[in-house]
């Protein structure tokens, strides 16, 4: 699994959006220009007043494939118990297809309940720039170096700058 460290040191560009549209079309316009996930933050306020970062990726998958290998054993772990309990009185007929579909149902099972615990962990909080709330709820900065004008351009079309008096800590997400 890629570790995303979600702390972008300098951000050149900041700007704020009103909807979750409008930002996420900003951040697909800006992966297509060619920026690199690590050169971008992207925020959004929650109700509690609170940040997270919205690129952080879930363990959703993860779960699923853990929880999917994890029950595929646990399944065919158990057909031989399961056959010798439910035996009919003149001993066990098939176990070969009993145990194909014990595995089949522990790793579906245990998949779905896997990816279930990955996508439900919280996430973490990040310290976005502070701003206030009328400058939309959803924050997204760039790393942009020499291509200043270029994620200008994107983030403009899109949503609103912040201005420089309004970002207390610059690039801090």
């Amino acid at each position: 699994m890629w570790a995303y460290d979600n702390t972008l040191r300098h951000a050149d560009v900041v700007a704020a959006f009103d909807n979750q549209d409008d930002a996420d079309e900003a951040l697909l316009q800006l992966r297509l220009a060619g920026f690199r996930d690590t050169q971008i933050g992207y925020t959004g306020r929650l109700a509690n007043g609170h940040t997270t970062d919205l690129m952080e990726r879930d363990h959703s998958i993860a779960g699923a494939v853990f929880g999917g290998i994890a029950g595929t054993a646990l399944g065919a772990a158990l057909a031989p118990t399961m056959a010798w309990l439910m035996a009919p009185p003149t001993g066990p007929s098939d176990l070969f297809n009993l145990s194909i579909t014990c595995a089949v149902f522990g790793a579906l099972f245990v998949s779905f309940v896997g990816g279930w615990i990955g996508m439900s962990l919280h996430r973490r909080g990040v310290d976005a720039p502070a701003t206030t709330f009328a400058d939309g709820p959803f924050i997204l900065a760039v790393s942009a170096g020499n291509a200043r004008d270029r994620a200008w351009t994107i983030l403009h079309e899109h949503g609103h700058d912040l201005s420089s008096g309004a970002v207390a800590q610059a690039g801090a997400i």
